[in-house]
């Protein structure tokens, strides 16, 4: 027996996370970013993050083929970004806010992220309907501000 869906969406929705845009490149070598808040901490020892995205969708294919990506912590006033990325139709996830930069790795990093980070992809496990990706993470810059939160479908900033 399994938990209800619909009840252990309703529990997830009470749960306060932080909000990130995730960049990668498509086929073609261009961008592409989509609001992600699966993410946490993995390690110090080495640096370790996981990120859970949907198999089978755009991103996810990206990610499996380019085995790297970036992590954009979006500030209390990105909250556009945020729902932009979310929403997005694929071709309008090749369009990147300005400013960002292209680290060497290729990896577009948001240049108003509150923190942005470089990631290289050491595991994947798929799990349910989701993929898991461990990536260690190679390069961070850390910004002063606010974070941008995500509770009961509503964006807020921690302030």
């Amino acid at each position: 027996m399994t938990a209800d869906p619909t009840l252990y969406r309703q529990a997830w929705r009470r749960f306060p996370t932080g909000v990130s845009v995730v960049t990668t490149r498509s086929p073609d070598g261009a961008p592409y970013a989509t609001t992600a808040n699966a993410l946490l901490s993995v390690s110090l020892e080495p640096p370790l993050l996981l990120l859970s995205v949907a198999t089978g969708g755009n991103t996810c294919d990206c990610l499996r083929r380019e085995g790297c990506f970036g992590v954009n912590f979006l500030r209390g006033d990105q909250a556009d970004v945020a729902d932009f990325y979310g929403r997005a139709a694929p071709e309008e996830r090749r369009i990147l806010p300005e400013p960002h930069t292209t680290h060497e790795s290729g990896v577009a990093l948001l240049d108003d992220a509150l923190v942005g980070m470089v990631c290289r992809i050491e595991q994947q496990v798929d799990a349910g309907d989701h993929t898991l990706f461990v990536a260690v993470v190679e390069h961070v810059e850390v910004r002063e501000g606010e974070a941008l939160i995500f509770h009961e479908g509503r964006y807020s900033s921690t302030e």
